[in-house]
C-alpha cells in the first residue's frame, strides 16, 4: 500500500470506529432520555399505589412515546445513503486524493507459477512468462558481455488505484457494515424490551441497578463492536494490499474494478442492508405499537377499576348519610314517641292530648319532614346516577382509544420482522365490538333491579308514616268508643313497634341493594379486567380480530339492504305525501269553511276539552314509578352527564369569554323559549368553560319593573348600602373582575307606561361596567322580540345566542339517557297500519323498534319544535304500560287542541301576556290589558279551573301541556 493510501486508509479507520461509537451512543441516549421519563413518572411509594396513580402514570408513558417511532416503516426509509450519507461524504472525500492510475513494476512473483494459481491463470501465465523471458533473451545475451550486468527489469501494470480503494474500503465494507448495524439494532430492541419491562417492574426494585446492568450498551458492547471493526478492517487491508500487487495484471479481472461493476455491488449491498435494517425498523416499531396499545389498555384498566372504586366510595357515603339523617332518625322518633305511651298512671284525657300531640309532631316531623326528604333523596337516583355515570365515562374512555395499532404473530421482538408478520388491530374496536356492548348489558340489568327496588322501597317508606297515622287515628277512635286506656295504649306501642320494624326493614333493604350492587359491580369490574388482560396477549386478538371482521361483513351487508330499503321508502314515501297532502287541504279548507259558517251558532267553550285532556294526562303521569316521573321532571339540570348538544351555543359562550379576557366588550344574551333548557346551558357552561371567576348568579323570580329592585338585587349579591345605579357602577369598576349571570331578564320589564325603566336601567350599568364585568344574561324569546322592535335589544349585547333548534337524534339522546339511568328497558309499540305494511312485516325486532323509534322522536321534535321540557313532558305522556323491566311507549299523537282555537279574545290577550311576561299577578295582568282588576281575577280563575293556566307562587302561567299549541294559535293571530 503506498504512503498516501496508507494514511487514507488510518483516517477512514479512525472515522469508521467514530461514527460507529456515535451510532450506538445515540441508540443510548435515547434509552437513557426513555429511562429517566419512566423514573420521573414511576409513582414513589412502594405500598398501596391508587388506581389513579397507575392511570396517570401510564398515561403520561403513553403521551411521551405516543410520537416515538409512530409511523410504520417503509423500505426507501431505510436506504443507505438516507440513513448515512455523512459517511458517504466523509468517503468522497477521502477517494479525492487517491490518485486515479498508479503505474508500478510488477514484482518478480507475477512472473511465476504459484502453488494457489488455479488452472485457468497457470495456464495463461506460461504464455506470460514465455513471452517475458522471450523479451528479455538480447539482455541475457548482452549481459554475458557485461562486467556490470544490467539487472532485469519486469513488466510495469497500470493499477486504477481509486477504484480499487472504492472497491475494499467502501463495497468491501458494506457487508462488515451491515452485520454491525444489525447488532446495534438487536441490542437497541432488547433495551427497548428491558425499559418496557422495567416500566412495569415494583417500585422498590433498585433503579440504579438497572441504569448501569439492565440498559443495554454497555462498555462491553462498546468494545466488542470496536475490536470487531478492527479485526474486519485488518483482513481488509489484508486483500486491499494482495489485489494491489496484481491489479492490472492477469492475475485480477479487470471487470473487477469497471465504474459499472462497482456501481452494481453497491447498490447490491444497499439492498441488501435496506432490506436488513427494515425488518428491524419494523420490529422497533412493532414493539413500540405493542407498548403503545399495552399501556393504553393498562390505563384503561386502572380507569376502570379508579371508576368503580369512586362509585362504591359515593355510594358508601350517600348509604351513611342516608342512615344517619333519615334511616336512624326515624327509628328514634319512633322509639321516643313509642315511650311516650309505655307510661302509666295517665289519666284518659291526658292520652287524648298526647295523640292528638303526638299527631301533629308526626305530621311536621316525620311526614313533612324526614319522611319526604327521605323520599327526595331517593327519587334523586344517586346510585342510578353513579352507575350511569360510570357507563358514560367508561364509553367516552373507549372511544379515545387508538384506532389502529399493529401487532405480530408471535409476539416476540428479538429478531427481524417481514412486512407480512405485521397486521393492524384497534383497540376501540376490540372493546367497542365486545366488552363495552357486554358491560352495558350488565349495567342496564343492575339498573333496572336497583330501579325496580328502590321503588318498591319508596313504598315501604311512605308505609312507615302511614302505619303511626292508622295507629294514632284507631286509639283516638278507641278512646271516643269509651275503650279502655290501656287498650288504646296497646294499639299504640303494637302500632309504633310495626313502625320501627318497616324502618329497620328499610335500612336492612337498603343496605343489600348497595351490596348486592357492590358485590355485582366488583364482578363486572374483576370480568372486565380480565378480558383486557386476554387483549395483550395477541393470539386472543387475532381471534377477536376475526370475530370483528365477521361482524362488519355483516353490517355491511345490513347497511346494502337497508339502503335500498331506505331508497325505494323514500320515493314510495313521497308519492305518498304528495297524495296526502293535498287530501289534508281539502279536509282543513272543509274544517275552516264549517267553522266559519256555524261559529255563530255553536259555542265551542274549551272548559271541558281541557279539562278532559289534562284529567287523561294526570292520570298516565301518575301512574308512572315515583324514580321515572323524576327523571323527567322539568326542572334545570344540575347533573350535567344528562346534558346534550348546545355545542355552538357553547362556543358562542367560550368565544365571548375569550374576547372578554382580551379586554374587548362581550356581552351575552342567551334567548330561548320557556322550558327550553336555558338554564341548563348557563349550568352547563359555568361547568365546562373554564371561568377563572367564580361566577355571581342572580335569578329574576317575580316581574317587577321597579329599578329599585333591581338595585336590591345586586346589592344583596355585591355588598349591602349600593341603593342606586350610579353606586352600583363604581362599585363594580373600582373592584376586581367578575362574571355575573342575570336569569329571566324579561321580569325587569311589564308592558305599560314606563315599564321598560328597570330594563334600560340593567343596559345602562351593564354597558357602562362591561370593560370590568363579564355579563350573562338569559331573556324569554317572545319578551326578546317584542323589545327587539321597540328598543333594539340585541345592540346592547356583543353576542346574541339564542338556542337553535334540536335535531332528532338530540331529543333522542336527552330521553334515553334519562331512560338509561332508570334501567327500563324501552319497547315502541306499532301501528295497525303498521301489521299490515308488508316492508315492516319483514324486519327483524332489532329493525322494527329503530324504525319506530326514529318515527316517535321525528314526530316528537316536530311538535315539540326543540323544546326540551315539552319534548319530555309528551314523552311521558306516550308512556302506555310499565311494568317490572319494559316500558311501552305507544306511537306518538300530536294531541288535538284545537278547542283552543275558541278561545274569546279577551281570554286570548291573556294567555298573550303571560307568554310574553313569563307569568303575571292579578294586579300586573290588570295594568297590562288595562281590566279591571275584578275582571281579571275572573277572568283568571276561570282560565286557571278551565286547565288552560296554572298557579305557581302567586303567578299565573300557561299550563306547560298545552304551551305549545298556545303559542302557535298566537302567532296564527300574529300576537307572537
Amino acid at each position: 500500500m503506498e504512503e498516501n493510501q496508507e494514511q487514507l486508509a488510518s483516517q477512514w479507520h479512525s472515522f469508521l470506529q467514530d461514527y460507529f461509537q456515535k451510532l450506538i451512543q445515540e441508540k443510548k441516549d435515547f434509552i437513557i432520555s426513555h429511562l429517566e421519563f419512566v423514573k420521573e413518572k414511576k409513582p414513589t411509594q412502594s405500598e398501596s399505589i391508587s388506581f389513579k396513580e397507575t392511570d396517570e402514570y401510564k398515561q403520561a408513558i403513553f403521551e411521551y412515546i405516543k410520537n416515538t417511532i409512530a409511523e410504520r416503516p417503509h423500505l426507501e426509509q431505510a436506504n443507505f445513503e438516507n440513513l448515512h450519507g455523512s459517511l458517504i461524504e466523509e468517503f468522497k472525500n477521502n477517494l479525492i486524493n487517491v490518485p486515479d492510475i498508479i503505474i508500478k513494476h510488477q514484482q518478480a512473483a507475477r512472473f511465476h507459477i504459484q502453488e494457489q494459481d488455479g488452472f485457468g491463470l497457470k495456464f495463461r501465465k506460461v504464455f506470460k512468462i514465455f513471452f517475458f523471458r522471450m523479451g528479455k533473451l538480447p539482455q541475457h545475451f548482452t549481459n554475458l558481455f557485461r562486467k556490470n550486468k544490467k539487472p532485469i527489469v519486469f513488466w510495469k501494470h497500470q493499477i486504477k488505484a481509486k477504484t480499487l480503494f472504492q472497491r475494499h474500503f467502501l463495497n468491501g465494507f458494506q457487508q462488515t457494515f451491515n452485520e454491525i448495524s444489525q447488532e446495534i439494532l438487536r441490542e437497541f430492541t432488547a433495551s427497548l424490551d428491558r425499559l418496557r419491562a422495567y416500566e412495569d417492574l415494583p417500585v422498590d426494585k433498585n433503579q440504579q441497578d438497572f441504569q448501569t446492568e439492565g440498559i443495554g450498551f454497555n462498555e462491553d458492547f462498546f468494545k466488542t463492536i470496536k475490536l470487531n471493526i478492527n479485526e474486519k478492517y485488518v483482513q481488509l487491508c489484508e486483500i486491499y494490499d494482495s489485489e494491489f500487487e496484481i491489479a492490472g495484471t492477469i492475475e485480477l479481472n479487470d471487470k473487477l474494478l469497471t465504474a459499472k461493476r462497482l456501481e452494481k455491488e453497491y447498490h447490491q449491498y444497499n439492498k441488501k442492508f435496506s432490506k436488513g435494517v427494515h425488518k428491524w425498523n419494523n420490529t422497533i416499531y412493532a414493539l413500540f405499537e405493542d407498548w403503545r396499545s399495552e399501556l393504553e389498555l393498562s390505563a384503561l384498566q386502572s380507569f376502570i377499576q379508579e371508576s368503580i372504586e369512586g362509585l362504591d366510595l359515593n355510594v358508601a357515603e350517600w348509604n351513611k348519610q342516608l342512615q344517619n339523617n333519615y334511616i336512624h332518625p326515624i327509628e328514634q322518633f319512633l322509639a321516643e314517641a313509642q315511650a311516650t305511651f309505655n307510661e302509666h298512671g295517665k289519666t284518659e284525657e291526658n292520652i287524648a292530648k298526647k295523640i292528638t300531640q303526638v299527631k301533629y309532631i308526626t305530621n311536621m316531623q316525620l311526614d313533612k319532614g324526614l319522611i319526604q326528604k327521605m323520599q327526595e333523596s331517593l327519587s334523586k337516583n344517586t346510585f342510578l346516577n353513579e352507575l350511569d355515570r360510570l357507563e358514560y365515562l367508561v364509553s367516552d374512555r373507549i372511544e379515545k382509544l387508538g384506532t389502529e395499532y399493529v401487532v405480530t404473530k408471535s409476539n416476540q421482538f428479538d429478531g427481524p420482522l417481514d412486512d407480512s408478520e405485521l397486521s393492524c388491530i384497534s383497540n376501540y374496536e376490540l372493546l367497542s365490538f365486545e366488552i363495552e356492548p357486554k358491560l352495558s348489558d350488565k349495567l342496564e340489568t343492575l339498573k333496572s333491579v336497583i330501579f325496580q327496588k328502590m321503588g318498591n322501597l319508596l313504598v315501604k317508606v311512605g308505609d312507615i308514616d302511614e302505619i303511626v297515622q292508622y295507629v294514632l287515628s284507631t286509639a283516638s277512635n278507641s278512646l271516643d268508643a269509651e275503650a279502655d286506656e290501656n287498650e288504646a295504649r296497646n294499639i299504640i306501642v303494637d302500632g309504633f313497634e310495626r313502625a320501627e320494624n318497616t324502618a329497620k326493614e328499610v335500612g336492612a333493604d337498603f343496605q343489600e341493594i348497595i351490596k348486592n350492587a357492590q358485590i355485582e359491580l366488583n364482578e363486572m369490574s374483576a370480568e372486565l379486567i380480565q378480558e383486557l388482560q386476554k387483549l395483550k396477549a395477541n393470539e386472543n386478538v387475532s381471534a377477536v380480530k376475526l370475530r370483528i371482521s365477521k361482524a362488519k361483513a355483516i353490517q355491511k351487508s345490513e347497511a346494502i339492504t337497508q339502503q335500498a330499503l331506505d331508497f325505494t321508502m323514500r320515493y314510495y314515501n313521497i308519492l305518498k305525501e304528495f297524495a296526502l297532502r293535498y287530501y289534508q287541504r281539502a279536509w282543513e279548507l272543509k274544517v275552516a269553511l264549517s267553522k266559519r259558517f256555524l261559529s255563530a251558532t255553536i259555542e265551542n267553550e274549551p272548559n271541558r276539552a281541557v279539562s278532559d285532556f289534562l284529567n287523561e294526562s294526570n292520570q298516565v303521569i301518575e301512574g308512572l314509578p315515583v324514580i321515572y316521573k323524576k327523571l323527567y321532571a322539568i326542572e334545570p339540570l344540575t347533573d350535567m352527564v344528562l346534558f346534550e348538544g348546545r355545542e355552538s351555543e357553547i362556543e358562542k359562550i367560550s368565544k365571548a369569554y375569550s374576547a372578554w379576557i382580551n379586554g374587548k366588550y362581550a356581552s351575552v344574551l342567551i334567548t330561548a323559549e320557556k322550558w327550553s333548557g336555558m338554564t341548563s346551558l348557563i349550568n352547563y357552561a359555568v361547568k365546562n368553560i373554564k371561568f377563572n371567576i367564580v361566577p355571581i348568579r342572580i335569578e329574576l323570580k317575580f316581574n317587577d319593573p321597579d329599578p329599585q329592585v333591581l338595585f336590591n338585587s345586586l346589592s344583596e349579591q355585591l355588598e349591602d348600602g349600593l341603593t342606586d345605579k350610579q353606586a352600583i357602577i363604581d362599585y363594580l369598576n373600582a373592584g376586581k373582575k367578575r362574571i355575573i349571570i342575570f336569569e329571566n331578564l324579561q321580569k325587569l320589564f311589564l308592558r305599560k307606561l314606563h315599564g321598560q325603566k328597570s330594563l334600560v336601567e340593567f343596559v345602562d350599568i351593564m354597558t357602562a361596567t362591561q370593560k370590568n364585568v363579564f355579563w350573562i344574561g338569559s331573556m324569554s324569546i317572545y319578551t326578546f322580540e317584542y323589545l327587539e322592535r321597540s328598543l333594539k335589544m340585541s345592540a346592547f349585547f356583543s353576542y346574541h345566542v339564542p338556542l337553535e333548534p334540536l335535531e332528532d337524534d338530540e331529543i333522542s339522546q336527552l330521553i334515553i339517557k334519562r331512560n338509561r339511568i332508570s334501567g327500563f328497558k324501552i319497547k315502541f309499540e306499532a301501528l295497525e297500519k303498521d301489521a299490515n305494511d308488508k316492508k315492516f312485516k319483514k324486519l327483524d325486532d332489532r329493525e322494527k323498534q329503530q324504525y319506530l323509534k326514529d318515527r316517535f322522536f321525528k314526530d316528537l321534535n316536530n311538535f315539540a319544535k326543540s323544546n326540551i321540557s315539552m319534548a319530555l313532558m309528551f314523552w311521558l305522556l306516550s308512556t302506555k304500560n310499565v311494568d317490572d323491566q319494559t316500558i311501552i311507549i305507544r306511537s306518538f299523537k300530536k294531541p288535538d287542541f284545537s278547542f283552543l282555537s275558541s278561545l274569546k279574545s279577551d281570554r286570548v290577550f291573556i294567555v298573550q301576556a303571560l307568554i310574553m311576561h313569563d307569568g303575571l299577578n292579578v294586579d300586573q295582568l290588570a295594568i297590562v290589558l288595562s281590566y279591571s282588576k275584578t275582571k281579571a281575577k275572573f277572568l283568571l280563575i276561570e282560565l286557571l279551573e278551565d286547565g288552560v293556566l296554572i298557579e305557581k307562587g302567586g303567578q299565573f302561567l300557561v299550563n306547560p301541556i298545552i304551551y305549545r299549541n298556545t303559542v302557535q294559535l298566537l302567532k296564527s293571530k300574529n300576537l307572537l
